[in-house]
C-alpha cells in the first residue's frame, strides 16, 4: 500500500495521460481497478477518479480497494458505474449496529461519547446476542429433530460442551448488567443537572 501511494503522488504529478497503456493497465490492477476489457479512456477516468480521492479528499485507500473488491464482486452486469457509486454501495452495505459501535469508539476517543450512545450500543449487543442463542437453539433443534430420523442402532454423539452455553450466559449477564450501570448513572447525571 505504501507503494501505491507513493505512486499515486507521481502519477499525480506527471499527470494520467503521461502514462502508456500498458503502465495504466499496471497502475489500474494494483490498485484493484477493473481492466479486462476496459476502454485506455475508462481506465484513465477510473485512475483520475482514484486520485482524485484519495489525495484530495483523503480517502483511506484500503477503503478504495474495498469498493473495487466489491464491484468485482457485483459482476460486469453491475449497476455500478463509478467509484463514487461503488464506494456508496460499499459504506451502505455496513451493518448498522457495527456503524454504531465505531462512532461510539471514536466519540470516546474524542472524550464526546454519552452514556445514552454506550447505553443504545450495549442494547444492540445484547439484541445480538439473544438472536444468536435463538438461532443456535433452533440448529440444536433441527439437528436433534434429524438424529431421531437415523437408524436407532447408530451410536449417539456426545453432547456439547456445557461451557460454551454457560460463557454465551455470561457475557449476556456482563452486558446486562453494563447497560445497568449506564442507566443508573445517566439518572444520577440527570439528578445532579
Amino acid at each position: 500500500m505504501r507503494q501505491i501511494k507513493r505512486d499515486d503522488r507521481a502519477i499525480s504529478y506527471e499527470g494520467v495521460d503521461s502514462l502508456s497503456v500498458p503502465e495504466l493497465q499496471t497502475a489500474c490492477a494494483s490498485r484493484g481497478i477493473r481492466t479486462h476489457g476496459v476502454s485506455p479512456g475508462r481506465l484513465r477516468d477510473d485512475l483520475d477518479t482514484w486520485l482524485e480521492l484519495r489525495l484530495k479528499h483523503g480517502l483511506p485507500s484500503t477503503l478504495l480497494v474495498l469498493s473495487n473488491a466489491f464491484v468485482y464482486a457485483q459482476g460486469k452486469e453491475s449497476e455500478i458505474d463509478s467509484q463514487f457509486d461503488a464506494l456508496v454501495a460499499v459504506l451502505s452495505s455496513i451493518p448498522e449496529e457495527l456503524y454504531h459501535e465505531i462512532e461510539l469508539e471514536v466519540n470516546t476517543l474524542e472524550g464526546a461519547a454519552t452514556n445514552k450512545q454506550r447505553l443504545e450500543v450495549l442494547r444492540e449487543q445484547q439484541e445480538l446476542i439473544e438472536e444468536e442463542n435463538e438461532q443456535s437453539s433452533e440448529s440444536e433443534a433441527s439437528k436433534k429433530a434429524s438424529k431421531d430420523d437415523q437408524d436407532i442402532d447408530e451410536k449417539e454423539a456426545p453432547a456439547p460442551d456445557a461451557s460454551e452455553g454457560a460463557q454465551v450466559e455470561i457475557g449476556a449477564k456482563e452486558l446486562q448488567a453494563g447497560a445497568e450501570k449506564v442507566a443508573s448513572s445517566e439518572a444520577q447525571e440527570k439528578k445532579d443537572v
